[in-house]
């Protein structure tokens, strides 16, 4: 029920406990026991009365900007400050400040120059054992906009794009870093806009796209840093990049961020292997995927590889059948990475 209630609120602000048991197949009364004791804990507030009733989460500070002339690192200052009055138990960790200062500048950063919005809202979540923020804005949203500059079918498409790294709407002024590398530092992290959410939880070291039953305007991050996080952003920087080299040269794309079926057909893999030519080094996790198409092994490990020799394609977490598809289909005298 957790999952069902954390997805709810990617597409609204308030929730009640019929939209809860609906969503997670349970009875009323089974859902309104789970939000009050959300609430008993602190974590929800109820407003209204009866069937009126309304959950939203319990935010300790919230603020509201106009975009028009916003500069982000302002915004941090001051948010950074309140913050620091606070004594907060997650600071007595080292690392949990660099993920915020990068993550909440990045974050705020894209909503100014991406979104199209005219504002921005700010919200602050602070517990004992984890400290976590949104930044909310009202423009055409990310899944959207990342659809219509790059021209791909559908919203869907977009998620995986975000997902390789180096993939930007405004190549002029960003690098297209700034989510990539935000959704590795935080121990959860959740893009929504649209009808879609994309969450990585890096304490599971999961991710999944989850569909809302409400389509949301704008765009709507959550980075959620737990106060024992073993994350450093040096390590995040340096996973990327291959010893003895400069720069982002290497990306970990999940496999199942761009399938909604089994891999029958090369059009899957010619999505996937959209501009991974600027990378040298590739992951493909193969993690959760049970069988892929001998067209789509081929386009991409004989066809793309064959394409672009710099750039290196490895799978990993493949199970066996996946592994012995890959190794039939790539030529003999380039053997498998």
């Amino acid at each position: 029920m957790p999952a069902t209630i954390e997805r709810l609120f990617a597409s609204r602000a308030l929730i009640t406990s019929g939209e809860v048991a609906d969503a997670a197949g349970v009875s009323r009364q089974a859902a309104h026991y789970h939000l009050k004791a959300m609430e008993a804990r602190g974590i929800l507030i109820h407003e209204g009365a009866g069937r009126g009733g309304r959950y939203r989460r319990r935010a300790q500070r919230e603020r509201q900007y106009p975009i028009q002339g916003l500069e982000e690192h302002v915004v941090w200052g001051e948010e950074c400050f309140v913050l620091k009055q606070l004594d907060l138990p997650p600071f007595d960790n080292r690392k949990v400040r660099p993920i915020l200062d990068f993550a909440f500048t990045e974050m705020l950063n894209n909503a100014i120059d991406h979104s199209d919005g005219t504002a921005v809202e700010v919200r602050w979540y602070l517990e004992p054992d984890r400290i976590a923020f949104e930044i909310e804005d009202d423009g055409v949203g990310a899944f959207r906009r990342m659809r219509e500059t790059r021209g791909l079918s559908s919203e869907f498409d977009s998620i995986g794009e975000i997902a390789k790294g180096k993939q930007t709407t405004a190549p002029d002024r960003h690098s297209g870093l700034g989510i990539y590398y935000t959704s590795r530092m935080a121990s959860r992290f959740v893009l929504s806009s649209g009808r879609l959410s994309w969450t990585v939880d890096t304490a599971r070291a999961d991710e999944a796209v989850g569909w809302l039953d409400k389509e949301r305007r704008g765009t709507l991050v959550r980075c959620e840093v737990d106060a024992a996080t073993e994350i450093a952003t040096k390590d995040v920087f340096d996973s990327t990049t291959d010893p003895g080299k400069f720069g982002f040269n290497k990306s970990t794309i999940r496999v199942s961020l761009f399938t909604e079926g089994n891999f029958v057909s090369r059009s899957e893999a010619k999505r996937m292997g959209s501009h991974l030519e600027s990378f040298d080094l590739v992951e493909l996790d193969f993690t959760d995927i049970r069988e892929v198409g001998q067209g789509f092994v081929d386009e991409l490990f004989r066809v793309w590889q064959g394409r672009h020799p710099d750039t290196r394609l490895i799978p990993v977490n493949a199970n066996p059948a996946i592994i012995s598809m890959i190794a039939k289909t790539v030529p003999i005298h380039r053997p498998l990475p």
